[in-house]
């Protein structure tokens, strides 16, 4: 680890002393999946499905950073490419224009994130949604089956104006993956994507405090292994959750770690 990312970790960090978990799981939501020909010309294919990461928080913490390192290397993966959309998309969310969300397929852009799905726009859980202030999609995307696409009526945004904005610490190559390159692996051994400060919170933080920290799509098999850094706002104490070998004060948490394809396993096992 370089000193100038260690520097930036102690930063975000103080002396480790547990009490509450502050990390109370990781929740994948499957936010769209294609199960038709719409957006076939803007390189969505049928059986593309894009992922919501969120961070599950207790309500007194905050989300400092998603971090890799030597003994803990971030990954997000998949078996075929990530979806990016080259006309407005981006690898981080809050630069995408909110008059352009329902244009193409611009909803399904992959990207990082430490709460935002859009300018001036939270990330929530479609369960948690309400029905108001739906973006209105051109072309009538998203709707040829409407029994399994539910973005025209839970598009999962909150309109607010302060929203949290991820600052990138030694991935910017990396995270162009997000971007307009046609690829399959982000990774990281030695950086982070992060908030500032004493951390972001989720938009329901006073109850779930649930924080969207990454949207993928892609029509592949999608594989994740991360570690997460939050931080106490009563107390300042700070707790690191690893997905695997924890080391120290390290919290080991198996829900760093996620695979469709074993999903699709267990779910195939079930019905037999």
């Amino acid at each position: 680890m370089n000193k100038f990312y260690f520097t930036i970790l102690c930063l975000l960090s103080v002396l480790n002393s547990f009490g509450q978990q502050g990390l109370e799981g990781i929740i994948v939501e499957k936010y769209y999946e294609a199960s038709n020909n719409e957006l076939q010309n803007y390189g969505v294919p049928k059986g593309t499905v894009t992922y919501r990461i969120y961070a599950d928080l207790n309500p007194d913490f905050r989300f400092q950073a998603a971090y890799g390192n030597a003994n803990h290397p971030l990954t997000i993966s998949t078996s075929t490419s990530f979806y990016n959309d080259t006309e407005h998309g981006d690898f981080i969310p809050n630069t995408i224009a909110r008059r352009n969300l329902g244009k193409k397929a611009l909803m399904l852009d992959s990207w990082l994130s430490v709460g935002a799905a859009g300018e001036k726009y939270y990330g929530i859980l479609q369960s948690s949604d309400d029905t108001l202030e739906t973006i209105k999609h051109l072309n009538g995307f998203f709707g040829a089956n409407e029994k399994e696409v539910s973005i025209l009526k839970k598009d999962g945004l909150l309109s607010s104006e302060n929203i949290p904005r991820p600052t990138f610490f030694g991935i910017d190559s990396a995270v162009v993956v997000f971007k307009n390159k046609v690829g399959s692996e982000f990774k990281t051994t030695n950086g982070a994507w992060a908030y500032l400060g004493r951390g972001s919170v989720g938009a329901d933080s006073l109850t779930k405090n649930t924080v969207l920290i990454a949207q993928i799509t892609t029509n592949g098999d999608f594989n994740f292994e991360l570690n997460i850094q939050v931080g106490s706002t009563k107390t300042g104490e700070i707790q690191k959750y690893v997905a695997k070998n924890p080391i120290g004060n390290e919290i080991l948490m198996p829900q760093l770690i996620y695979s469709s394809a074993s999903k699709k396993s267990k779910k195939n096992k079930r019905k037999k």
